[in-house]
């Protein structure tokens, strides 16, 4: 048996990536299928692009012919290719990402880079990343802004585990704490920035929500009651009030439809300065809203 699984038989990988167009084109586009055949072959066997296309013609050994067909079959699933290979490079970093944690998402990105181009990277800031998932926020945050010191909370201790995992590859130091934001009492510190991406998404819309991620990214991080769709923002925005420094920042990333309400919340709770910024489809998508610095002192 030494020598099975290197074996090599008369099947291609152009003849691979076509059973991949033929089993998935129900799911996804051919541009589509073909990235996800890319980015497999780049993580089970180092390819480039550009090396995909040469190999097109290439018998495979029966070893990635096997590696192969159970990424098809997982992407049959409508496993999200990203748990599929593990990662996800965000903002500069590389994540390790599974089922506990929210796949972090371009629109994310943008919060991240719009952040970093409006704040000072030249001096320590307090930072706190509500509702941190894999750390996406935070980590690409320190690693831009090594002088930032960053906090992280969550409530899930397994998504908790899987950002701390990542700091670690990363070897980038941030704060992570098992915190409930909706809990009645929270840790009383000063932040110069406040940032999160909380769950947003009304319950209603799971009928419109695609199928890998409802049945494979974890629920609870993206769907709130349809009765009270504000709930996280509701809940930041008072913490917010009374623990962020004089002339301190808050960042929201938002449902698109809910954003107009988000602003108001803001403006009720006393901030200024309120931006309420599009992401790169042109849905509102983003907030930032500043602090006054005698709104927040007894």
């Amino acid at each position: 048996m030494s020598g099975v699984d290197d074996k090599i038989i008369s099947v291609t990988l152009g003849e691979i990536r076509n059973l991949f167009e033929k089993e998935l084109r129900a799911i996804y586009g051919v541009d589509e299928i073909r990235q996800h055949f890319a980015v497999l072959c780049e993580n089970r066997f180092g390819y480039t692009p550009a090396q995909v296309v040469l190999s097109l013609p290439q018998s495979l050994s029966s070893q990635k012919i096997e590696l192969l067909t159970n990424d098809l079959e997982a992407l049959k699933r409508n496993t999200p290719i990203q748990y599929i290979i593990g990662k996800v490079d965000f903002a500069g970093v590389s994540l390790v990402v599974n089922a506990s944690v929210l796949i972090p998402r371009p629109e994310t990105e943008e919060l991240v880079h719009w952040m970093l181009s409006t704040m000072p990277n030249n001096r320590p800031l307090r930072i706190l990343d509500i509702g941190t998932g894999s750390g996406c926020i935070a980590l690409a945050l320190k690693k831009a802004c090594s002088l930032w010191e960053i906090f992280a909370w969550d409530l899930d201790g397994d998504a908790l585990s899987v950002a701390q995992h990542n700091a670690e590859i990363n070897r980038l130091e941030v704060h992570f704490q098992q915190v409930d934001v909706l809990a009645e009492r929270h840790p009383q510190q000063q932040w110069d920035i406040i940032v999160s991406n909380p769950p947003y998404v009304p319950e209603a819309w799971q009928k419109n929500t695609a199928p890998h991620v409802l049945v494979y990214e974890p629920n609870h991080a993206i769907f709130v009651p349809d009765k009270s769709p504000l709930l996280f923002y509701e809940h930041i925005t008072a913490y917010a009030t009374q623990n962020l420094a004089p002339n301190g920042v808050l960042f929201f990333e938002g449902h698109a439809p809910l954003m107009k309400s988000v602003k108001g919340l803001l403006q009720k709770a006393g901030f200024s300065d309120i931006v309420l910024r599009k992401d790169f489809r042109e849905n509102p998508r983003f907030i930032r809203a500043k602090i006054d610095e005698s709104s927040n002192t007894d």
